[in-house]
């Protein structure tokens, strides 16, 4: 019996000494996210090509927001409505030239801000046929 107890105090005395200690990496070229249901909402991960992005979906499952780092270093955010059509789009050119879109329902591009590689910044409206309507300069 004594030898039980002194076992048991010796397994108690090791188990408090050992660190639960949380990784402190996790590596995978791709993470998924599900629900409590087990529906996949989410991935994380690299491409072939060499980009990574994050990749978030509704409960439907339709793609809602992108973020993404191209294979050549260009970064952009891209949201989506609930019939799965781009609406916003943030981007950086490969020279750092920013850019922001905003598309109509039918996916034709709507309004633009964006400033190209001559340095002058630019401002455009477009007809729901994505066809000019105005713009500066």
């Amino acid at each position: 019996m004594t030898g039980g107890l002194m076992l048991l105090c010796v397994a108690l005395f090791t188990m408090a000494e050992t660190k639960s200690a949380v990784p402190d990496a996790v590596e995978a070229q791709q993470f998924l996210i599900r629900d409590s249901s087990g529906k996949l909402r989410g991935a994380m991960g690299v491409t072939q090509d060499g980009a990574v992005g994050l990749n978030l979906e509704d409960s439907s499952g339709r793609t809602r927001v992108t973020v993404d780092l191209a294979a050549d270093g260009t970064p952009g955010i891209d949201l989506f409505d609930k019939d799965g059509n781009v609406r916003a789009t943030i981007a950086l050119g490969e020279a750092g030239e920013p850019g922001v879109g905003l598309y109509g329902p039918g996916g034709h591009l709507r309004t633009s801000l964006d400033i190209p590689a001559a340095k002058t910044p630019g401002l455009a409206f477009y007809r729901t046929d994505g066809t000019p309507a105005w713009g500066v300069p």
